[in-house]
C-alpha cells in the first residue's frame, strides 16, 4: 500500500447495479414481521410491523411494493397493495386497515421502478395470522378435574377428553389451546404438535398464554375426539429453592381449547371446553405424578389405549369441573414455543451393575430422553437419573441437584413402548438407568434437546481451538437456559428468571441468538412484578422463596430493567421496545435515586440479610458465602447505577422526553461525582484495589472527564492482571467488564493473558477440565475432579459467559455503534496465539461479516505476521467503519470487500 496509514479496500467494489443492466437483481429476501423469523400463526398485533432485506442497494427513486392477500374464516380473500419508498425496510409500519381476530395474510414485497415497472424477482411468499385478539373471542373455559385434589405435591395427573361431530372435512381448523398448568394435546390420537411445556412460564396472575394452531389435517368428517394430558407445571407444580412454594399461582389445572372450523361453503363453527354440556369428560391417567424438578413417574398399566380417539368408551370418566380464569389475562404470545431442536446419540455406554448402566451423551444441555422399553414384564420399573457431571469415583454427582434430583421413572405394562416425559425438563450430560434387563444399546434411547424456538444471528471462530470450545459452551449455555424464560440453571430446584445472570449476559445473547421478542416478552412480566413489589425481585417471575421472599432493591439485578432494554435497542433498532420498557426503567431509577447518600454514592443497605449482592461469586469468595467479594459493595452497586442513570437518559432523549433526559442527566452527573470522590483516588488507584473496581471505572466511563486518572487506572487494571498470572478475580460484576477495560486503555496483551489462561479461575480452566457449557463458579470444579463444597454450584449458567460480547467485538471484530447496526465497527484485536478469526452477526439489515489472518511475508500465517488480510461483508442499508491500530479509519458502503494492511 503506498499509504502504511490508510486502509483501502480492494477487491468487489460496493453493491450497487446498472437497473438498465440488470433489471432483476434487486431482489428482496427475509420478509418477516414484529420479531418473527418467518411464517407464524396466533399474533396477538393488528398491525404488525414489517421488515426485509436487500441483496443490492436499490437504485435512486426505486419503490417498494408491497402485496397482501387476507382473509377471514368465513369470508373472501382481498387483494390490497401500496408502494414505499424503498430507501426504509426494517420495521416498516403497517400501511392497510388493522387485521381482525383470526385473519390470515400471506404478504410480498417487490423492488420497482418510480413507474412501478419490476427491478426484481417478489420475494417468498409470508404467511401470518392474526390469534384471538378480543377478550370476547374467548368463549372456551379451562376445565379439568372434578374430584378433591388434597395433595400439594406428586399429584395423580388427568387426561381431559371430548368427542367431537363435524358435517364434513373442514377446508381450514384452528385450535386455540392453553392451561392452567401445563397441556399436551392429541386429535384422534395423534398429538398436535411437538411444542413441549405449553403454554410456557409468564406471570400467570396478568398473563397467560394461548397457542394457536392449525389441525386441518388431523380432522375427518364425521366422529373426531380431542385428548389432553395435563400437567403442574410451574403453576402449581412445587418450584424453586429452600424446598419449593407449591400452588403458588393456583391449586387446579385446568385447559382451554377452543376448536373453530371453517367449512368448504364459509360457514364456521366452534367446539369450546366446558363443563355445563357434559360432552367434556376427565380422569386420571399414566401420569402418576409429574414434578419439574424432580422428574415425572409413569405407569404404562393405567394407560386407555384409544383414549383420544372417536367412539372410545368413556361411560367411567367423570364430567370436569371447570376452573375459573379472568378472560381477560388470556394473551397471543409474543414469542416462538419450546421445541425438540436437535437429538444427540450416546458416546459412551457402560454397564455398572446387574441391571444398571451409565450413559453419556457427551453434551451438557436441557433435554429429555426418548427410551425403547421392551422386554419387560408388567410391573416392572425402569428409572432414569440425570446428572450434569460424575464424581471423581465415576458415580453420578446428585448432591449439587439439591431437591431437583431429575429421575424419571416407567412401570411397564409388558409391553414394546417407545416412551419420553411429558411435563418435566432436565439439565444432564449422564443418565443413569436402573432396572434394564439385557443389553442397553444407542438404539434403545436418544436424547431430545429442548428450549425455546430461537433463531440462530452470531458466530465466531478461530484459530484457538480451546477459544472455539470456550465459544461453543456458552452457546450451549444459552441455549440450555432460554426456556419460556430466561432462567439461571436447567438442572437443580432453581430455573428460576433471575435478573442479574440477563443483565450481564444480554449482550452476549442479543448477538448470538434473535432473542428481542423472546426478552421483551419477559420484561412484560418485570414490569408486572415491580408494581407488584415496588420494586425490582431478584428473579422473574417472582415466587418468595426462604431468605429471598421479601424483594428489596439490589444492584446489578435491579439494573435489569434498564440494561436489557437498552441492550435490546442497540441490536435491533427498535425504538418501540424502548417505549413499552420506559416506565419499568424510569421507576427503577426514580426508586434508587431515593436510597442515595447526600453525595450521590448507593451505600444505603437493602433490607436483606446478605445486603448489597457486589461482585457475586468473586473466586475469593468462600463457597457458602458467595456474596463475600473483595470489591466493596458501595463502589459496584454506585458505578451499576451510574450507567443506569446514563443509559436511562438516553433513553428520554430518544423518546422526547425532554424534562426527564435533563433530570436523569443530572442525576447521573451527581451519581458519577459521587462516585469517583468516594471511591477513585488521585493517582488512579481505586478504594479496592481490584480488578472489578477498575474494570467498572473505566468500561462504565466513569473516569472518562479525567484522562491522567483514566490512564494510570488502565495501568494498574494491567498490572493486577500480571500480579495474579493471568487469573480471574472478578465474579458476577465484573466479569463482562474486565477485558473491554483492559482493551479501551491499550492492554490487549494483558486481555489476551486473562482470557486464554487455563489456570483456575480462568474461563479455559473450565474448557480444560472437560465442561461443555460455562460453570455458575469458576471453581465448579476443582483440579482432581471433586466438586465444589458449596451448597451452590452448577454446570450450565450463562452470566460467566458474558465474556464472549468482547469476543465478538474485539477477537472477531463486529461492534454496533448506532442503534440496530445501522453504523458498525470493524475492528478486530490481534493477540494471543491467535492467527485468524472470522464473525459474523445478522442485523435487521442483514449479514455483517468480518474475516482475518495474520501472514508473514511468504503469506503463511503468524503471530508475528506483518500483512492483514481481511474480507468484509457490510449489508445494504448500513455502514461499517474499519478502525486499526495505528491506521486512519476507513468507511465502507454495503458490499463485499478484501482489505490487505500492513501492521
Amino acid at each position: 500500500m503506498d499509504n502504511d496509514n490508510a486502509i483501502t479496500p480492494k477487491g468487489d467494489k460496493p453493491l450497487t447495479l446498472d437497473p438498465e443492466a440488470a433489471t432483476e437483481e434487486y431482489n428482496v429476501h427475509g420478509l418477516t414481521i414484529e420479531h418473527f423469523p418467518g411464517d407464524v400463526m396466533g399474533i396477538g398485533v393488528p398491525a404488525p410491523r414489517m421488515s426485509w432485506v436487500y441483496d443490492f442497494e436499490p437504485p435512486e427513486g426505486a419503490q417498494i411494493l408491497l402485496k397482501i392477500r387476507r382473509r377471514v374464516p368465513g369470508g373472501k380473500p382481498t387483494d390490497e397493495n401500496t408502494y414505499l419508498p424503498a430507501q426504509q425496510s426494517v420495521m416498516v409500519p403497517w400501511q392497510f386497515n388493522q387485521l381482525t381476530s383470526r385473519e390470515r395474510v400471506v404478504a410480498s414485497v417487490q423492488v420497482v421502478t418510480s413507474q412501478h415497472a419490476p427491478l426484481g424477482k417478489p420475494s417468498e411468499e409470508l404467511h401470518f395470522e392474526t390469534g384471538l385478539l378480543q377478550e370476547a373471542d374467548h368463549v372456551a373455559d379451562y376445565v379439568g378435574p372434578s374430584w378433591p385434589e388434597a395433595e400439594t405435591d406428586h399429584r395423580h395427573l388427568p387426561l381431559v377428553r371430548a368427542d367431537v361431530t363435524l358435517r364434513e372435512k373442514p377446508a381450514s381448523a384452528r385450535l386455540y389451546l392453553s392451561a392452567l398448568g401445563l397441556v399436551e394435546a392429541e386429535i384422534n390420537g395423534h398429538k398436535v404438535s411437538e411444542d413441549a411445556l405449553t403454554p410456557g412460564w409468564t406471570q400467570y396472575e396478568k398473563r397467560i398464554p394461548c397457542w394457536t394452531y392449525d389441525v386441518t389435517d388431523e380432522l375427518n368428517a364425521g366422529g373426531n375426539a380431542m385428548g389432553f394430558w395435563l400437567g403442574d407445571g410451574w403453576y402449581r407444580g412445587r418450584i424453586g429453592f429452600d424446598g419449593g412454594y407449591a400452588n403458588y399461582y393456583g391449586d387446579r389445572i385446568g385447559v382451554l381449547a377452543q376448536l373453530e372450523v371453517e367449512y368448504a361453503d364459509g360457514t364456521t363453527e366452534k367446539i369450546c371446553s366446558n363443563s355445563w354440556d357434559r360432552q367434556w369428560k376427565v380422569t386420571s391417567g399414566p401420569i402418576v405424578s409429574s414434578d419439574m424438578y424432580e422428574g415425572e413417574c409413569y405407569d404404562a398399566r393405567l394407560e386407555q389405549p384409544g383414549w383420544s380417539t372417536y367412539g372410545f368408551d368413556d361411560s367411567a370418566w367423570k364430567p370436569v369441573a371447570e376452573s375459573f380464569c379472568d378472560p381477560a389475562k388470556i394473551e397471543n404470545p409474543e414469542i416462538l414455543s419450546i421445541r425438540p431442536q436437535e437429538k444427540h446419540e450416546p458416546i459412551s455406554i457402560k454397564k455398572i451393575g446387574e441391571r444398571s448402566w451409565l450413559v453419556d451423551f457427551g453434551q451438557n444441555c436441557s433435554a429429555r430422553i426418548r427410551l425403547h422399553l421392551h422386554d419387560l414384564a408388567s410391573g416392572d420399573t425402569v428409572t432414569l437419573h440425570h446428572v450434569e457431571v460424575l464424581e471423581p469415583d465415576g458415580s453420578i454427582a446428585t448432591r449439587t441437584l439439591r431437591r431437583g434430583q431429575q429421575l424419571d421413572s416407567y412401570t411397564s405394562n409388558g409391553q414394546d413402548a417407545w416412551w419420553e416425559p411429558r411435563f418435566v425438563m432436565h439439565g444432564f450430560r449422564y443418565v443413569q438407568i436402573d432396572g434394564w434387563p439385557g443389553e442397553l444399546t444407542a438404539d434403545d434411547m436418544d436424547c431430545r434437546v429442548y428450549h425455546s424456538e430461537l433463531k440462530r444471528t452470531g458466530e465466531l471462530e478461530t484459530s484457538n481451538e480451546m477459544l472455539n470450545k470456550l465459544h461453543h459452551n456458552i452457546v450451549w449455555s444459552m441455549r440450555s437456559n432460554f426456556m419460556s424464560i430466561p432462567t439461571d440453571c436447567p438442572q437443580r430446584d432453581e430455573r428460576l428468571g433471575w435478573t442479574g445472570d440477563i443483565c450481564l449476559f444480554s449482550p452476549t445473547a442479543v448477538y448470538l441468538y434473535d432473542v428481542e421478542a423472546f426478552l421483551n416478552n419477559w420484561l412484560q412480566d418485570m414490569r408486572t412484578e415491580q408494581l407488584k413489589w415496588g420494586t425490582i425481585p431478584y428473579y422473574v417471575p417472582f415466587v418468595p422463596l426462604g431468605g429471598w421472599a421479601h424483594p428489596s432493591a439490589i444492584s446489578e439485578w435491579g439494573d435489569a430493567a434498564v440494561a436489557v432494554p437498552w441492550t435490546l435497542y442497540m441490536d435491533s433498532g427498535d425504538i418501540e421496545i424502548l417505549r413499552e420498557n420506559y416506565d419499568l426503567s424510569h421507576d427503577w431509577v426514580d426508586e434508587v435515586a431515593g436510597y442515595l447518600s447526600p453525595d450521590g454514592v448507593w451505600d444505603r443497605k437493602p433490607e436483606f440479610a446478605l445486603g448489597q449482592l457486589g461482585d457475586w461469586l468473586d473466586p475469593t469468595a468462600p463457597p457458602e458465602n458467595p456474596a463475600l467479594a473483595m470489591t466493596q459493595k458501595e463502589l459496584v452497586a454506585t458505578a451499576y447505577f451510574a450507567r443506569s442513570c446514563s443509559e436511562v437518559t438516553r433513553m428520554a432523549q430518544i423518546l422526547g422526553k425532554d424534562d426527564d433526559a435533563k433530570h436523569f442527566g443530572e442525576l447521573y452527573k451527581r451519581v458519577r461525582r459521587g462516585y469517583i470522590d468516594r471511591f477513585s483516588n488521585m493517582d488512579g488507584t481505586m478504594t479496592s484495589d481490584t480488578q472489578c473496581a477498575y474494570a467498572l471505572s473505566i468500561a462504565f466511563g466513569l473516569l472518562d472527564d479525567d484522562d491522567v486518572r483514566r490512564v494510570k487506572a488502565g495501568n494498574r487494571l494491567a498490572e493486577l492482571v500480571r500480579d495474579s498470572g493471568g487469573k480471574v478475580s472478578t465474579g458476577f460484576a465484573g466479569t463482562p467488564f474486565v477485558l473491554p477495560a483492559l482493551s479501551m486503555t491499550g492492554h490487549d496483551k494483558e486481555a489476551f493473558i486473562l482470557l486464554e489462561s487455563d489456570e483456575c479461575p480462568s474461563w479455559l480452566y473450565q474448557v480444560k477440565m472437560g465442561a461443555t457449557t460455562t460453570w455458575e463458579r469458576w471453581d465448579s470444579m476443582e483440579p482432581d475432579g471433586a466438586l465444589n463444597p458449596g451448597g451452590m454450584t452448577s454446570f450450565n449458567h450463562y452470566a460467566l459467559g458474558s465474556v464472549a460480547a468482547w469476543m465478538h467485538s474485539h477477537i472477531g471484530g463486529l461492534e454496533a455503534i448506532d442503534p440496530g447496526w445501522k453504523h458498525f465497527r470493524i475492528a478486530p484485536h490481534m493477540g494471543g496465539d491467535i492467527t485468524h478469526a472470522s464473525t459474523s452477526h445478522i442485523t435487521p439489515f442483514g449479514r455483517a461479516a468480518v474475516s482475518w489472518k495474520l501472514v508473514d511475508a511468504e503469506g503463511k500465517e503468524s503471530t508475528d505476521g506483518n500483512r492483514l488480510e481481511m474480507d468484509v461483508t457490510v449489508p445494504v442499508g448500513a455502514t461499517g467503519t474499519v478502525e486499526l491500530a495505528n491506521h486512519e479509519p476507513c468507511e465502507l458502503k454495503a458490499g463485499h470487500y478484501q482489505l490487505t494492511v500492513n501492521r
